[in-house]
């Protein structure tokens, strides 16, 4: 049997209320059960509540379909944020260790 494929998308810039919608369609697509996304937030500046239900949403499909979102990399700003919203513990298994411990600060 194959391993499933990793696909990866970055986010950069802002993930708010102003771009989070057009952001979905694109997210979502690279969800399937053919295997797993990647999610790379190290370049994300700025994170809000809609860039919050984004994420959260993303993982719950990914689970749905039966592949895994995981949070390869995150920014301070995504950190701190997560940190915030009392989400870092919701998202923990969705983090690889390590991976936010060497997060830009």
């Amino acid at each position: 049997m194959s391993r499933p494929r990793r696909k990866v998308m970055e986010f950069e810039g802002e993930l708010t209320v102003h771009n989070a919608a057009d952001r979905r369609g694109a997210l979502l697509a690279m969800i399937d059960a053919d295997g797993d996304l990647d999610l790379d937030l190290s370049a994300v500046t700025e994170l809000d509540t809609a860039g919050l239900q984004l994420l959260l949403l993303a993982r719950r499909e990914a689970a749905h379909l039966g592949g895994r979102l995981t949070v390869t990399a995150a920014s301070q700003a995504v950190l701190d944020v997560l940190a915030i919203a009392h989400l870092d513990a919701t998202l923990s298994d969705t983090v690889r260790p390590g991976d936010l411990a060497e997060a830009p600060r």
